[in-house]
C-alpha cells in the first residue's frame, strides 16, 4: 500500500470515529466569531458566541488595552518583526533580557523565554530526561509534556490517577530511591477537567521524599488567577516550593511564547540543552515587549478576574443544577462530559445551529469514554449569555 493509500486509509478510520479534524476560517469581535468557512458567495456570515477561546482577561480584543501598548515605549523602541535567527546565535535581543529579568522579580526564579508553551515543555522535559531521573506525570498532563517524554525510556516514565495523591505516594514510595532523582509532572488548572491540581499535597508529598522535583505548567492560569493574576504557585504562596513553572504567553496574556521559572543551574543547562531553544528562531521583539507590556499590567486587571470567577461560578452550579450530565471545572474551564465522540459532536453541532461555537474535544486529547464540549469563559462574558446557554444545553439534552 502507497504512503498516499496508507494517510487516506488513516482519515476514513478518524471519520468512521466521528474524530476527523478540520480548519476552519474566522474572525473575531467581542466575545463573538464569525464563521468564514462557508461558501464565499453566501451573503450571510454566521456570528457565534465564541465558547473555545483561551483570551481569559479578553485583552486580545480589548481595544483600550491595545492601542495603549501601540503607544508605549516598548512598542516604538522593540518593533521588530523578525528575530531571524536563534537566540543562541544573534537573535537575542535586549528586550529578551528586560523581560526575564522582570518575572525575575515577580517570581524570585530564573526565567527562561521559549516560543511557546509547547517548545518549553519538550524542550525542558526531553533535556531533563538525559539525567538519571523518573518522571511521573498525572494521567491529564497536556499532549506537549507526553512528546518531551516521547524519546525517554518508557520504564523512566509512570502516570497516576489523574489529581489523585495516593495514587502518586504509591509509585514514589516504591520508586523515589531507585533513582536520583523524581520530577512529579501536572498543570496547575488542567486545560481539560478545569480543575486545579492538589498543590499543597503535592509540596507535602516533596517534604516527603527528598528527592522529589515539581513541575507544575500554569499555561491556563497565569493571567487569570491570584490577586496580581501570578497564578495559582503564587496565589498560594509556595513560589519557593516549586523547583520548575511553565507560563504561556498566548491565553490570559494575550501574546505569544513561553517561559520556564528554575533556579540558575537549570537555566543554564536548558540553555545548552534544549534543543527547541537552541535550534529555533527566536520570536520577534515586539512580540516580547507586547509580552512584557502585559505583565507590568496584570494588576490593573483584579476586577475581570473578580468578574471572570463570580460568571464562572454561576455557570457551574447551574449546569449541575439543570444537566443529568458529569460537570466537571473549578474555575473559568469548564466540561461537559458526554462519553463517546460521537454524541460530543451531535452536541457541538446542535449548540452551532443555535448560535454557539464549542468544538467537540475527542481522543486523543481526552480517553475515549470521556469525550466533552469545553467550555472556556472570558472576562467580557455576562451571566445572561451564560445563562441562555444552559437552556439551550437543557434543550439539547432533553431531545437526546
Amino acid at each position: 500500500m502507497s504512503l498516499e493509500s496508507q494517510a487516506i486509509a488513516h482519515l476514513e478510520s478518524l471519520k468512521k470515529d466521528s474524530n476527523y479534524r478540520s480548519l476552519k476560517r474566522f474572525n473575531f469581535s467581542v466575545s463573538e466569531i464569525f464563521d468564514n468557512s462557508k461558501d464565499s458567495k453566501s451573503s450571510q456570515t454566521p456570528t457565534l458566541f465564541n465558547l473555545a477561546s483561551n483570551d481569559y482577561l479578553a485583552l486580545a480584543r480589548d481595544k483600550d488595552f491595545n492601542q495603549a501598548f501601540l503607544d508605549s515605549k516598548l512598542f516604538k523602541e522593540h518593533c521588530h518583526f523578525s528575530a531571524s535567527s536563534s537566540r543562541l546565535l544573534s537573535g537575542n535581543f535586549e528586550i529578551y533580557s528586560h523581560l526575564e529579568s522582570h518575572l525575575k522579580s515577580l517570581f524570585c526564579k530564573e526565567a527562561l523565554l521559549f516560543n511557546s508553551g509547547y517548545h518549553a515543555n519538550i524542550g525542558a522535559i526531553s533535556a531533563l530526561s538525559a539525567l538519571n531521573v523518573l518522571f511521573v506525570a498525572d494521567k491529564s498532563i497536556h499532549a506537549s509534556h507526553i512528546d518531551g517524554l516521547k524519546n525517554f525510556k518508557p520504564t523512566h516514565f509512570k502516570r497516576f490517577l489523574h489529581n489523585d495523591m495516593e495514587s502518586l505516594e504509591k509509585i514514589l514510595s516504591a520508586n523515589a530511591p531507585l533513582y536520583d532523582a523524581v520530577v512529579v509532572l501536572s498543570e496547575a488548572l488542567f486545560s481539560m477537567e478545569g480543575d486545579f491540581t492538589n498543590l499543597k499535597q503535592l509540596v507535602a508529598l516533596k517534604e516527603k521524599f527528598s528527592n522529589m522535583y515539581l513541575y507544575i505548567d500554569e499555561a491556563h492560569s497565569i493571567g487569570s488567577v491570584g490577586a496580581n493574576g501570578l497564578g495559582l504557585c503564587a496565589k498560594l504562596g509556595l513560589l519557593e516550593r516549586i523547583d520548575f513553572i511553565v507560563l504561556t504567553f498566548g491565553k490570559a496574556l494575550a501574546s505569544v511564547g513561553a517561559c520556564i521559572l528554575c533556579n540558575a543551574t537549570f537555566k543554564d543547562y536548558f540553555i545548552n540543552t534544549a534543543r527547541a531553544l537552541i535550534y529555533s528562531t527566536a520570536i520577534p521583539s515586539i512580540n516580547v515587549a507586547r509580552t512584557l507590556f502585559g505583565f507590568l499590567h496584570l494588576q490593573d486587571f483584579n476586577m475581570q478576574r473578580k468578574h471572570l470567577n463570580a460568571i464562572a461560578t454561576e455557570f457551574r452550579e447551574s449546569l449541575k443544577t439543570h444537566l443529568p450530565l458529569e460537570i466537571l471545572g473549578d474555575y473559568n474551564i469548564v466540561s461537559l462530559v458526554l462519553g463517546d465522540n460521537a454524541r460530543a459532536v451531535q452536541f457541538s453541532t446542535k449548540l452551532l445551529e443555535c448560535g454557539y461555537f464549542a468544538p467537540a474535544i475527542k481522543s486523543p486529547t481526552v480517553p475515549r469514554n470521556k469525550a466533552l464540549l469545553r467550555f472556556s469563559l472570558c472576562a467580557d462574558m455576562e451571566s445572561q449569555h451564560l445563562e441562555n446557554l444552559v437552556k439551550t444545553l437543557q434543550k439539547i439534552a432533553n431531545a437526546n
